[in-house]
């Protein structure tokens, strides 16, 4: 008899070793990988949640729809463009399932969030890493890494933790450089720590191509 086997890539996966919220001795330790706020969350967000306590036995709204809004019309955007997810993690996880397969390539930078090697070797895809150049995503590196099987490039811009960023024209730049088959995803977790003229999180990008995703986060800026 066979035995059972998990899909291709599974097993080449490391588990993921998150920080410890304790030392040995049993302080609390703060973890600066996390980015996690010290400000913590605003009252107005604490007492928003008081209000709806009683009524969280209920499964909320699938599509998110009032919240799909209030982001829509916040940034100018369009709602139907818009999907929520529990944290961009998931989102990238989404992506990777939908859009890669055995046989193809994800492209990203070498310094770039973990979770996009280990979401595309869970769908079966190889993971290649791009050389960076002084801690900067190699927009050059980048092109020069793409084959037939590139199916879609991953940037954090601005990365973690290396605090390095791509300006707006550089963004331009590699999206013109790519296929148009491929995938461009801008993970804009930090974009609201940026404050250089030349800093775009990608909104324009996105909104002029059918070919480009960005995801954005509450838990850094907003905690």
């Amino acid at each position: 008899m066979s035995p059972i086997k998990p899909n291709p890539g599974l097993l080449d996966i490391e588990p993921y070793k998150g920080g410890k919220a304790l030392t040995d001795s049993g302080r609390a330790a703060i973890k600066l990988s996390s980015n996690e706020s010290a400000l913590g969350p605003s009252p107005q967000a604490v007492a928003a949640f008081r209000d709806v306590v009683a009524s969280l036995k209920r499964y909320p709204d699938g599509a998110a729809t009032a919240l799909r809004t209030a982001i829509a019309g916040h940034y100018g955007l369009n709602a139907d463009h818009i999907i929520c997810g529990n944290g961009s993690d998931e989102i990238i996880q989404l992506l990777c399932q939908a859009y890669l397969g055995p046989g193809d390539e994800m492209l990203y930078s070498e310094h770039g969030f973990s979770l996009y090697a280990i979401a595309a070797r869970a769908a079966g895809a190889t993971p290649v890493a791009a050389p960076e150049k002084n801690r900067i995503t190699d927009v050059d590196a980048l092109l020069a890494q793409v084959t037939p099987a590139t199916r879609i490039v991953f940037i954090a811009n601005p990365n973690n933790p290396t605090g390095t960023y791509l300006p707006q024209n550089e963004l331009q730049r590699l999206r013109a450089g790519l296929r148009d088959d491929i995938l461009l995803v801008l993970d804009a977790a930090y974009a609201e720590f940026v404050r250089r003229n030349d800093y775009a999180a990608g909104i324009e990008l996105v909104a002029g191509n059918d070919n480009v995703v960005m995801t954005r986060t509450f838990s850094k800026i907003y905690a």
